[in-house]
């Protein structure tokens, strides 16, 4: 009796995991769309993706794409439209939340829902640097340094070369509110912690930064010496900071 229950679920899944397969029309109507997308025909892509989506409701890409050429032809809250439509057909597809917090920040100036959508992006995929950096910037927009902070490091521990987290946490460093000399020693021990296995010249410039701000002159030196070992044309830039620096 057990077994037949088991091989009923099983062929219940495998029935499930056929339906929810797109139909061959809808497939292609999505790679036509693609194709003529990549040939810079918005409107007959569109076209395409649209009619994909009627043959399958649940088509999550297809709606993606809709979402996708709306920016491109400028109209915003479609493109907001679209891609809640595509998180409803699949409501684990972290690039409409991406994308959608990027309208909601860039054009809609709506700090909140962007970070809304940015951490659900993160709740389905905790992998992406793009996400975190994406929280950072935002918690540095509300002037919430401490969380920004937390997320650029996120960022980095994905990725020690990200350049632009590097920009975010050194920013939220500066513009803290606690600019007593602990916090940018913090910043100083993050900098060179990230400066030890990266192959970016950021995290020693900011450090040299930080140590000028806290008026310690040998350490903003040594990581001018650290830059030029690496070749580094900000070594030149950290210098001249140092030397138009008269309140040591």
């Amino acid at each position: 009796m057990m077994k037949k229950i088991i091989l009923i679920v099983l062929g219940l899944w495998m029935m499930n995991g056929v339906i929810a397969q797109p139909p061959k029309g809808a497939i292609a109507f999505y790679k036509k769309g693609l194709i003529q997308r990549d040939k810079g025909m918005y409107p007959e892509a569109m076209r395409s993706f649209k009619q994909a989506t009627i043959l399958y409701k649940k088509y999550d890409s297809a709606w993606l794409e809709m979402g996708n050429l709306s920016i491109k032809l400028n109209s915003i809250d479609t493109a907001i439209l679209y891609y809640k439509k595509a998180i409803v057909a699949n409501p684990r597809q972290p690039l409409a939340y991406t994308a959608m917090g990027n309208l909601y920040r860039d054009n809609k100036s709506n700090t909140d829902s962007a970070l809304q959508c940015y951490f659900n992006a993160m709740k389905i995929d905790s992998t992406d640097k793009l996400t975190f950096y994406n929280l950072a910037w935002c918690y540095n927009a509300k002037k919430a340094y401490d969380s920004a902070i937390i997320y650029a490091i996120r960022a980095l521990d994905i990725d020690n070369n990200y350049r632009q987290a590097y920009g975010e946490l050194a920013h939220a460093y500066h513009y803290s509110p606690y600019h007593a000399s602990n916090k940018y020693k913090e910043a100083i021990e993050q900098f060179k912690k990230n400066a030890s296995r990266s192959e970016v010249d950021l995290p020693l410039y900011y450090a040299g930064m930080c140590y000028m701000e806290i008026k310690q002159k040998d350490g903003a030196l040594e990581m001018v010496e650290a830059l030029k070992k690496i070749g580094s044309k900000m070594a030149e830039s950290l210098q001249k900071r140092i030397d138009m620096k008269k309140d040591w």
